[in-house]
């Protein structure tokens, strides 16, 4: 996703691999310091929320005996609570315990020890105890991919706004948030640039699966399911506004497989979904 950022000697600029993408971080009058902290906000999601890591928080939850009480990090805690409530009002679309259905169409890997055909549970299942606790009362496979970007870039930026930024972009492979002004290009899922607009003290995250497609016994496949957890392809892109990052990171799910939904809850968390085609005024 291109984005026009001020240029000159006191704009920083640097970029670094996290979350499965590239995690780019600029901003005015920034030190070496500072960007080393933003970019430690964003390290430390990926290591307690990585469904790869054999010693993330995923990895304690899904070795867990279901009913049991597991302890793990409160910004996990904080993700999942906002996770299980998207669950509920997405009726189900928004699902974090959907990745036995990723492992097996081939999007994750396959965690040593795991029997795919117990993990069973929804996000329904998980019971948060208090801001260092959770259990589980089915078994599962959690996936944060969804939503863990977005919580990460939050993090990342509000250190840069304490530090006292007034000018930043946190962008985290196209899901990004932005402490001043910035004008945004917005990729379709062809790649061509469909629409640009100036975002303003806001988060916009966008998702696609045209190119992330994969044939498993004569289905196609993509890492985006309905409630059914039926692969939902989608030839466009989608994009949503909100003030945090992982609510439009989160939202962008729900609107690539139901629209209808995801208008209706776009009001409920402040949010506004992006059509491709620009509106005949000027965007702000």
């Amino acid at each position: 996703m291109p984005l026009s950022s001020p240029q000159g000697n006191a704009t920083r600029k640097r970029c670094q691999p996290w979350l499965g993408t590239f995690v780019e971080i600029t901003a005015a009058h920034a030190d070496d310091d500072l960007l080393r902290r933003a970019f430690g906000a964003v390290a430390t999601v990926h290591e307690r929320m990585s469904f790869h890591a054999q010693h993330s928080d995923l990895a304690a939850l899904r070795h867990a005996t279901p009913g049991k009480r597991v302890r793990i990090h409160p910004d996990t805690v904080s993700v999942l609570r906002f996770a299980i409530d998207l669950y509920r009002r997405s009726h189900g679309i928004f699902d974090v315990a959907v990745a036995a259905k990723l492992v097996a169409s081939g999007f994750l890997p396959r965690p040593p020890g795991v029997d795919l055909r117990r993990m069973t549970g929804t996000s329904a299942d998980i019971e948060i105890v208090s801001d260092r606790d959770v259990i589980l009362h089915r078994p599962m496979l959690i996936d944060l991919g969804g939503i863990a970007k977005g919580f990460a870039v939050d993090n990342a930026t509000r250190l840069l706004i304490d530090a006292g930024m007034t000018h930043a972009v946190v962008n985290a492979g196209g899901d990004l948030r932005v402490v001043g002004e910035t004008r945004i290009h917005l990729r379709d899922g062809d790649g061509a640039i469909r629409r640009s607009l100036v975002l303003s003290d806001a988060a916009l995250a966008t998702s696609a699966n045209r190119h992330t497609r994969r044939q498993r016994g004569g289905t196609t496949w993509v890492p985006h399911l309905d409630a059914q957890r039926m692969p939902r392809p989608i030839d466009h892109a989608i994009s949503v506004i909100a003030d945090e990052c992982m609510t439009a990171d989160a939202l962008t799910k729900v609107a690539l497989v139901a629209p209808p939904e995801a208008e209706r809850l776009a009001s409920t968390y402040d949010a506004r979904i992006v059509p491709l085609e620009p509106s005949t005024g000027a965007d702000h």
